[in-house]
């Protein structure tokens, strides 16, 4: 994905691939900007997943993102958001998802969450990427992993 915009902590923007609720995941070719289909998975997403572009996290990916919403956003859609925590899923490589709400929105931390909510994402993800969860980190953490995932992105290209 294409993204010309040069991403830092205040301006942080995620793609949408996946909208709250649904099953369908889709991914935009690169060549001509179409947004596809590319599979279904088995449970409704319990948030917008999507990837921060011009970010190269420590697995070598595209950094994700939940967004935690009212509302399902539009695939292919661009959507301002904060982080406010980290999920790390253990795998052979740490898998970081952020954790994040819509820029504007009062929450600032995973602690503002409720336990529920935060069992439910997490449960979601193990099973999403059959990894398990090895720890969920605060808003601080998960800026810090936003800022050096950029800069990777900045050394590589």
């Amino acid at each position: 994905m294409k993204f010309d915009k040069e991403q830092s902590l205040n301006e942080l923007f995620v793609f949408i691939q996946i909208s709250k609720g649904s099953k369908n995941f889709y991914t935009k070719d690169e060549e001509s900007g179409i947004m596809t289909m590319v599979k279904t998975i088995k449970e409704p997403f319990p948030g917008n997943y999507g990837i921060i572009p011009n970010t190269h996290h420590d697995d070598s990916e595209v950094l994700d993102a939940i967004i935690l919403s009212e509302e399902a956003i539009e695939p292919g859609s661009f959507v301002k958001i904060k982080p406010i925590g980290v999920i790390r899923l253990k795998g052979q490589v740490n898998d970081d998802i952020i954790i994040s709400v819509p820029y504007g929105v009062d929450t600032n931390d995973v602690s503002d969450l409720s336990m529920k909510q935060l069992d439910e994402i997490t449960g979601y993800f193990e099973r999403f990427k059959n990894l398990k969860t090895q720890k969920v980190f605060d808003s601080e953490h998960a800026k810090k992993i936003v800022e050096h995932a950029i800069n990777r992105w900045k050394r590589e290209r």
